[in-house]
């Protein structure tokens, strides 16, 4: 079942990732209002991966740093032992599955090109890879059956937004929803 889903991911990840390419170079985010307050995803952006389709909408929240760095999470990996970097949550679905994300100008099989120099990849063996530029660690993703996302965009509990990726490794996550919450500018695509 983890094998299809992410087979789906990668998948339908290279269609969204063409339809952001010949969108000006920007990519698509889903920022939460004041409406999600008090729940999983309160004050959270979410990098979309593919967005609709059969196999529904799936994405990474990229700024929800846990308090688990990563030469604990994964002390096998020579790489890290040094590394201060934290361990994301990108979301509540697929909790104990890892997922990378990598800005490179090198990519390796098992990578998908998401957009620019951004690449997605699924599996804990990306990281025990040498990698030129950055790269986040993420336990789990964001996921909404089909029609279920289009759902909470039209009660207002999304804002949808279109930025420049380089945000997505941006080193002040914490201020990341509000930075984008101030900055909307009111258009949905």
């Amino acid at each position: 079942m983890l094998l299809t889903l992410l087979l789906s991911l990668l998948l339908a990840g290279q269609a969204w990732a063409g339809k952001a390419e010949e969108n000006d170079g920007k990519s698509v985010f889903l920022v939460a209002t004041d409406q999600l307050r008090g729940s999983g995803f309160e004050r959270t952006v979410v990098l979309m991966i593919h967005f609709g389709g059969r196999g529904g909408t799936t994405g990474l929240t990229i700024n929800r740093p846990s308090d688990i760095p990563l030469k604990e999470a994964f002390p096998k990996i020579d790489r890290l032992r040094d590394s201060d970097e934290a361990l994301y949550l990108g979301g509540p679905v697929g909790s104990q599955s890892v997922f990378v994300l990598l800005r490179t100008r090198q990519p390796t099989k098992g990578m998908m090109h998401l957009i620019k120099d951004i690449y997605f990849a699924p599996g804990h063996q990306i990281l025990a890879q040498p990698i030129e530029g950055d790269s986040r660690a993420y336990a789990g993703y964001a996921g909404w059956a089909p029609g279920q996302l289009q759902a909470e965009i039209d009660r207002g509990d999304w804002r949808v937004i279109r930025r420049d990726p380089d945000i997505i490794f941006d080193r002040d996550t914490a201020s990341l929803w509000q930075q984008l919450s101030k900055r909307w500018s009111g258009n949905w695509i």
